[in-house]
């Protein structure tokens, strides 16, 4: 499904509402990168990648991608099973024998990928993930295993755990015969064509590397913070790409991508393992090595990541082949709601009503978009899915509740109010300028025109 006019038109939407949203959120950067129907429509950065140093964010720059991790290490794992390699009931002491007679030996590689095993999260000790130790390396990892990882019976509840991926990236180890990295680039990186993604922090990365920063919870001051090695947690929380790169990774998963796993696989790896409960309250659920969550009443699969510093996720909708990966470079950045607002977006754009305007009303609707202000705030008319919208981009959802204009002539619309709290029913009138342009609004509607995004936002390619 190549990208026609209506989400090419909507991309370039989401393309300033991301700008503006960096710049009123004070991310020091985001990444983000869309596909539709395998075509990248969406490649691009806005801000900085060192706050420190003030160097320009680039769609390039490569970032710590923490538990994408996971579904790239599933990815591997389900290879190995389409190949006959490796089975989903298989326990992990068939395949690493220095895990036997330990609770983490009779975990099920099908339990391992979903967070089914009840392994304990970080171990009992987490002061890696606080810059303080080292992450366990593969030793570490065994001398948890054999203190006893299990912490409740195995496929009772969800129970999120980076140590049982870890125990996956031995399995995967084993019977690749590889070492992990290695590993995920014969199996994933390669058959895919991906350049740039590695399973951890390796010698060469410092170049197009993010910087991490601390978050705003404690503080009105961003801090730089590191970037550790993430050792034996490699295939749970290590890797390294950019969204172009990612986003091209989880593409694999989809109804219409058959390079690197079977459509059976495929289908397995989106079942839902279990149903659990977003932090913003919206249902959402887990996979094999995928996250699982309901954006507008369709499910889309994918993950997030929280490293050190940075925060990134990625959606994809298997069935209509869409993938959004947005990246930030803060530990608080807000990943997860622009790559929905994104996903809303471009959703918009693909679920336009049958009986689309003419190119004629299409141009008319267009006329009148642009970004406005007041003393009360800030609004984006733009046309979206066939309708012109009042869209608040101060909002977290860009589409939770807009306004619908009606044009009623070339200059004068009619406003459908989102809630009975606003202007609806009631008629605004666009002033323009010689060249046609919106300058300001008057009626129901009394906005001036201003930038989209701020001067120090703007978005920078490649």
């Amino acid at each position: 499904m190549p990208a026609d006019d209506a989400i090419t038109h909507a991309l370039d939407y989401a393309d300033r509402w991301l700008a503006y949203r960096r710049w009123r959120l004070r991310i020091p950067g985001v990444q983000v990168a869309v596909r539709v129907g395998g075509e990248l429509v969406l490649d691009t950065a806005y801000g900085v990648a060192d706050a420190s140093t003030g160097e320009a964010l680039s769609a390039r720059h490569r970032f710590r991608i923490a538990s994408h991790s996971k579904s790239l290490a599933a990815l591997a794992a389900m290879r190995l099973v389409d190949e006959g390699r490796l089975q989903l009931d298989d326990e992990a002491q068939l395949h690493v024998p220095a895990l036997a007679g330990t609770d983490a030996g009779a975990m099920l590689v099908r339990e391992l990928l979903s967070h089914g095993a009840g392994a304990v999260r970080d171990g009992d000790d987490v002061a890696f993930w606080h810059l303080q130790n080292d992450f366990p390396d593969a030793d570490g990892l065994l001398a948890i295993a054999r203190s006893g990882t299990s912490r409740i019976p195995a496929s009772t509840e969800f129970k999120y755990s980076n140590i049982g991926f870890g125990l996956l990236g031995l399995i995967i180890e084993a019977v690749s015969g590889s070492g992990y990295a290695q590993a995920l680039q014969q199996l994933v990186a390669r058959p895919l064509g991906l350049e740039g993604l590695t399973a951890d922090l390796a010698a060469d990365d410092a170049e197009r590397l993010v910087t991490g920063h601390s978050g705003l919870h404690s503080s009105d001051e961003r801090e730089v913070l590191g970037s550790p090695v993430a050792g034996a947690l490699a295939a749970a929380t290590g890797a390294v790409a950019s969204a172009a790169t990612l986003s091209d990774a989880l593409r694999s998963v989809a109804d219409a991508d058959d390079r690197l796993l079977s459509a059976a696989t495929r289908r397995r790896m989106r079942q839902r393992q279990w149903t659990t409960a977003g932090r913003d309250g919206g249902a959402t659920g887990y996979g094999l090595g995928l996250m699982l969550r309901e954006v507008d009443g369709r499910e889309w699969a994918g993950h997030g990541g929280a490293w050190t510093g940075q925060a990134t996720r990625t959606l994809v909708d298997a069935r209509r082949d869409v993938v959004v990966s947005v990246f930030t470079n803060a530990i608080d950045g807000p990943a997860e709601e622009l790559a929905v607002g994104v996903a809303r977006i471009v959703s918009t754009a693909l679920e336009a009503a049958t009986d689309a305007p003419s190119a004629d009303e299409l141009d008319r609707l267009r006329s009148f978009e642009g970004s406005f202000a007041s003393i009360w705030g800030r609004v984006d008319v733009a046309e979206l899915g066939g309708r012109l919208l009042a869209i608040s981009p101060t909002a977290p959802d860009p589409l939770q509740a807009v306004d619908v204009l009606e044009p009623q002539d070339d200059d004068r619309v009619r406003i459908t109010a989102a809630t009975g709290m606003g202007s609806g029913h009631e008629f605004a009138e666009a002033q323009r300028d010689a060249s046609g342009r919106v300058v300001r609004w008057r009626g129901a509607m009394h906005l001036e025109a201003v930038a989209a995004v701020p001067a120090e936002s703007g978005a920078s390619e490649g």
